[in-house]
């Protein structure tokens, strides 16, 4: 594993790159978690057919930081991976995001269709407008954050399980490290965002093929909101897999599931598709 810096117009942007495949595969983060949430499963994807770069989304681990809420969008976050991948000379990629990054690589592949070569949604963040935020939210959010409590988990793991692999210790502590390093205004402008957002109205537009994948023990997002998602998508191109006793997060709970259920919609369904 490799970790580097790609400079844009718009922010300097960590990522950490496996692999030297000719299939380039990436990876974009949630909420308040890090690029750091991919390692393990990164690790487990063949680096002779595949190169994988897992993006710090700004605010996230040693990537650029600021102090405008407005920055921290699911927008912004896909205009800063746009920059990314320009600079860094990527085209014809797969593209795949968790949990609120799943909301920022629909509006990537809205945005720019063209450059991928397929889409993965991984427990997607509803990407329909939610009710309006309670209007205490931001103090509460505030607070919270004061007392450390904002910060101290969110990776969306499920507590170990003899379904579940088991993973190095200092995976998850350095995951939890970056995790409580959030700035503020990530956490506020954010999850705003993620309120106000209302991509599922052009999901239809998406033609590249587009795995959804989901827990069905995911009380983050929600299994209705998940099937929402692929029901929405354009059905010749469209698959679903859903893992069973297994919530937010699989690519931290199952990693080695993960990257043979992507090496095989990558290598196996794209191609066929294209035939």
């Amino acid at each position: 594993m490799r970790s580097d810096f790609v400079q844009t117009s718009r922010a300097r942007l960590q990522y950490y790159e496996h692999g030297s495949g000719a299939e380039t595969v990436v990876l974009v983060h949630g909420y308040s978690a890090s690029a750091r949430i991919w390692r393990a499963m990164q690790e487990q994807l063949d680096p002779s057919r595949f190169r994988t770069l897992a993006f710090n989304n700004r605010g996230a681990g040693d990537s650029t930081r600021t102090e405008d809420e407005a920055d921290y969008t699911v927008q912004s976050f896909a205009r800063d991976l746009l920059g990314a991948v320009e600079t860094l000379g990527l085209s014809d990629f797969h593209l795949v995001g968790h949990s609120m990054g799943g909301a920022t690589v629909a509006q990537f592949a809205l945005d720019h269709q063209a450059q991928l070569k397929s889409l993965v949604l991984l427990d997607p963040a509803p990407l329909a407008a939610r009710p309006e935020l309670p209007p205490d939210w931001e103090a509460e959010l505030r607070k919270r954050f004061r007392t450390g409590e904002a910060t101290r988990s969110a990776s969306g793991a499920s507590a170990p399980t003899t379904r579940h692999e088991i993973l190095a210790e200092d995976y998850r502590s350095d995951l939890a490290a970056d995790v409580a390093r959030t700035p503020v205004e990530r956490l506020i402008g954010s999850r705003r965002s993620m309120a106000s957002l209302n991509l599922r109205p052009r999901l239809s537009a998406i033609n590249v093929p587009t795995l959804v994948i989901g827990g069905d023990l995911d009380t983050t997002v929600g299994v209705q909101h998940i099937l929402t998602e692929y029901l929405t998508l354009p059905e010749p191109s469209r698959f679903l897999h859903i893992y069973h006793r297994v919530g937010h997060s699989p690519n931290i709970d199952l990693p080695g599931a993960m990257a043979a259920l992507l090496t095989e919609f990558f290598s196996v369904t794209v191609p066929g598709l294209a035939q």
